[in-house]
């Protein structure tokens, strides 16, 4: 059995509905759901309530019936396939307005700043939260969960905002984890910068997390992240050289030392590209580049927005994609 739901939250990353802590408590009660694997999905800037339900509910069932369709060749491809799951998409208010017909939409740009520390506060608050819920529900219960993270744009600096919490807690011992708890994350088109993830940076704990891995993907044409993302980035910081974007530019040398996730793993997703194609990758760390398939879309009109202002950044919903996260998610034999 699996189920979904639909988490709303403030500016804040405060729960508007409180009752929701007691739905994800009994959600995560072993009798009767005893749901194995947990997803939780945050969207990026510029998405309002319905935009962010259209694409969880796309996104959710399409990978949902790859991983499916995946695991029903037999032999099986999935060294570990898809259980029964739990879904939770997370809605943050990363537009001035959730009106999509107001003129004050038009001022989005200049939101940047607002948006990217908004982000990290919703990561702080409801998804770390949330994790730590989920985890106590757990303890001492002997079934083994798996929570799979997924995030797009400033939707990534949730998920590493969230997970970085939870593992100075852990490291502070005031959260336990069960035994046999795994953690994968992925990190689409990631709006934050390439060196966050470095141990000395803002999100620098987060590969000190047991059993956790990290895909992230990159794009040549991503233009919102190649051109416009450090254009902002450098408005907002006055004093620093322009940021290069970890969606855009990948991650740097230091957050793929042994001090930090260790060597990362690299794979090109091409046109056709099929889950089989991280067969025997085991890194904590793989950077997947979307550069080919991304191409393809835009000279054959598969994404029409990829020529505007964006570009690419938001072409995260096509086949090639799912097949990529759930080779990551469930492993290849």
């Amino acid at each position: 059995m699996s189920h979904y739901i639909t988490v709303p939250v403030n500016e804040n990353g405060i729960l508007f509905d409180t009752s929701m802590n007691d739905v994800v408590a009994e959600a995560m009660a072993v009798s009767p759901f005893g749901f194995r694997d947990i997803y939780i999905y945050s969207h990026g800037w510029s998405t309002d309530a319905d935009a962010a339900l259209d694409t969880y509910n796309k996104f959710s069932v399409q990978l949902a019936r790859t991983a499916l369709v995946s695991a029903e060749v037999k032999p099986s491809q999935f060294n570990d396939p898809p259980g029964s799951t739990l879904g939770v998409g997370i809605h943050w208010p990363s537009q001035i307005t959730e009106d999509p017909n107001s003129l004050l939409n038009d001022a989005q740009l200049f939101t940047f700043y607002t948006m990217e520390h908004r982000a990290d506060a919703v990561g702080k608050n409801a998804v770390y939260s949330m994790l730590r819920l989920m985890l106590q529900q757990r303890a001492g219960t002997g079934v083994l969960t798996r929570f799979f993270l997924i995030g797009h744009s400033f939707g990534c600096k949730v998920v590493l905002a969230a997970l970085q919490d939870l593992q100075t807690d852990i490291a502070g011992g005031t959260i336990m984890v069960p035994p046999g708890t795994t953690f994968r994350a992925v990190l689409l088109q990631a709006a934050t910068d390439n060196d966050n993830l470095e141990p000395t940076d803002i999100y620098g704990s987060v590969s000190q997390i047991n059993n956790l891995r990290v895909l992230l993907t990159t794009s040549a044409r991503d233009i919102a992240l190649g051109k416009w993302f450090p254009l902002a980035g450098a408005l907002a910081n006055l004093f620093h050289g322009p940021p290069q974007a970890l969606g855009h530019a990948g991650p740097t040398a230091a957050t793929c030392s042994a001090d930090a996730f260790g060597p990362a793993a690299a794979i090109t997703i091409v046109p056709g590209f099929a889950s089989s194609g991280l067969r025997g990758i085991t890194d904590r760390l793989i950077v997947a580049d979307l550069s080919p398939v991304h191409q393809q879309r835009a000279d054959d009109g598969s994404y029409p927005g990829a020529n505007g202002f964006a570009g690419s950044h938001s072409d995260i919903s096509f086949e090639e994609v799912y097949q990529m996260i759930c080779g990551f998610f469930y492993d290849q034999i």
